[in-house]
């Protein structure tokens, strides 16, 4: 995902608009693997300062998930903003931590991109918020199949204590 800046290179402060698709292969992050059900959509804008550039955008997506609780597959779609600064790599200083590099007149945004949507990635996705799950004893889907197992109450971590009031 590049953008070509040379024209804002040239007018300072001057904001342009910017639209890109790109179909995204599987990736790993964090021990898990994202699957895009769809292109990656990035439509926003980017302007020069002088120094850098401010790129800010909106991307949408569509990630092949497995259900946390039923281990379903399901598709979700995502969408997230960013707002990132990229600064030439010859001018890059160790306190722009926080900027992606530039050299020439294109920005890559692969890395920006990815850095936002990996932080914005939920810890666990559900296929619907009133998933049921496997159930615990036979591994049967309940969102499918009504099992009839007898679902013992996990004692609490208080539990000790009734025991503790009938001794007296």
């Amino acid at each position: 995902m590049e953008l070509q800046v040379a024209s804002a290179l040239r007018q300072v402060g001057e904001s342009f608009p910017f639209e890109l698709t790109e179909t995204i292969g599987v990736q790993q992050y964090g021990g898990r693997s994202l699957v895009f059900a769809a292109p990656l959509h990035v439509e926003g804008r980017y302007a020069f300062d002088g120094r850098a550039f401010t790129v800010t955008g909106e991307a949408e997506t569509v990630l092949r998930e497995v259900c946390a609780r039923c281990a379903e597959p399901f598709d979700e779609p995502f969408r997230f903003s960013f707002e990132e600064r990229f600064v030439k790599a010859s001018e890059l200083a160790e306190d722009d931590e926080d900027c992606y590099p530039f050299e020439g007149d294109r920005l890559s945004l692969d890395t920006a991109v990815m850095d936002n949507l990996y932080l914005e990635l939920p810890l666990i996705s559900v296929c619907r918020e009133d998933c049921k799950g496997l159930c615990p004893v036979c591994g049967k889907n309940r969102n499918v199949t009504p099992c009839s197992c007898e679902q013992a109450r996990p004692e609490g971590p208080f539990s000790v204590l009734s025991e503790w009031n009938q001794k007296e």
